[in-house]
């Protein structure tokens, strides 16, 4: 893919630009663009922009390919890119989602303050790098056999939660309760899951982390009171991990078969010439519906994963500081994906349409009363 430097850009309003779809015959939707003028300068740079405009001429895109302000160049989509397919007569693109499926961020308040915690930071490290483990291809605490590998695809967080790794308000307190129920084991290759087992409950490798914060200032003290975020020197814990090499591989099985089936259909077969990272099947196919099914079922695993994380967090904090994890109110505050394919209804053009919303290395945002947000809070988000 070559960078194209002459991308005609419109300015909407302040900090939104749009691509109009006019620009590529391909493109079926505008580009919308949220960034501020250095944050665009910096697109530019790389193949953000241009990723963005590929990804409108996607069959079923509604309203705009978007690209949000930390946008940056990746895999098919760029790296903060948003696209909505409709879910009857649209695709689905794995590279909207990524190959770490449901790769995530779950933040944990507690009521310790800097004084309690840094004197014994040196044995919660040792603590939280022997519980939790990062690296390629390490194992975790909990070892699954094959049925057991099932049941946590199908159940997620449940899973955790039934078997006494957590507490059921964390299930309130993650997307979707931390369970897509579209999840069917019978979609994922074997492979993925004899390299999936093992790797339950460790963080993996680049960019993924788990950090013992402070906070150092609050900018909204009301929202802040409500997310449980009190006052500066409180200590959180943040955990920023995913679907493991489980989702990478039930990705690259997918990737491959799209592949060879986007060569039998002319409108699909465009797209792979345009840009072979956007592999994609139509949601009504087999293909389609298997990749979805198997997905719902990375991010079931994905979710159980950090519930585990938190899990041995907990357990860590217990045994260093020698009190309850209770006591110590150490809280999920809450648990979102920035790496899914989701079935969701909006209003377009003032109707309501299913709709398959892909967000790559961006989050669900909705807005305070909607009832898909937990209902503590529904009044304040």
């Amino acid at each position: 893919m070559n960078k194209d430097v002459n991308i005609p850009l419109r300015k909407i309003r302040e900090d939104v630009w749009e691509v109009p779809q006019s620009y590529k015959d391909y493109m079926r939707k505008p580009v919308r663009i949220y960034a501020a003028e250095g944050l665009l300068d910096k697109m530019k740079s790389d193949l953000t922009l241009q990723q963005t405009i590929n990804v409108a001429s996607l069959p079923g895109i509604e309203k705009y390919s978007m690209v949000m302000p930390d946008g940056h160049q990746g895999y098919g989509f760029p790296i903060g890119g948003v696209a909505a397919t409709d879910f009857e007569e649209g695709v689905i693109s794995p590279g909207g989602v990524g190959y770490d499926i449901n790769c995530g961020v779950r933040l944990i308040s507690t009521n310790l303050r800097e004084e309690d915690v840094r004197p014994h930071l040196s044995e919660i490290l040792d603590g939280l790098f022997e519980y939790i483990p990062s690296g390629l291809g390490l194992s975790g605490k909990v070892r699954l056999s094959h049925s057991q590998l099932d049941e946590v695809l199908r159940g997620g967080s449940e899973w955790c939660i039934e078997n006494g790794y957590g507490w059921e308000e964390d299930i309130e307190r993650t997307e979707e309760g931390g369970r897509l129920e579209t999840a069917n084991t019978e979609k994922i290759d074997e492979k993925s899951k004899k390299r999936g087992a093992p790797q339950l409950g460790t963080l993996g490798s680049g960019n993924h982390f788990l950090e013992v914060q402070v906070v150092d200032d609050i900018f909204d003290e009301r929202l802040a009171k409500a997310y449980g975020i009190e006052e500066k020197g409180q200590v959180a814990v943040l955990i920023h991990t995913g679907g493991r090499g489980f989702s990478h591989g039930v990705c690259t099985f997918y990737l491959r078969k799209f592949e060879r089936e986007m060569s039998k259909d002319a409108t699909l077969s465009r797209i792979l010439s345009l840009e072979r990272e956007l592999a994609c099947a139509y949601l009504n196919s087999d293909t389609g519906m298997a990749y979805f099914e198997a997905m719902c079922s990375c991010a079931n695993y994905a979710f159980a994963n950090r519930q585990l994380a938190m899990h041995w967090t907990r357990k860590v904090f217990e045994d260093v500081l020698r009190r309850k994890a209770e006591d110590m109110e150490i809280r999920l505050v809450y648990d979102i994906a920035h790496n899914i394919a989701k079935e969701e209804e909006h209003l377009v053009d003032g109707k309501k349409k299913k709709l398959c919303v892909h967000r790559k290395g961006a989050t669900r945002a909705f807005p305070a009363g909607d009832e898909r947000l937990p209902p503590f809070y529904r009044s304040i988000a």
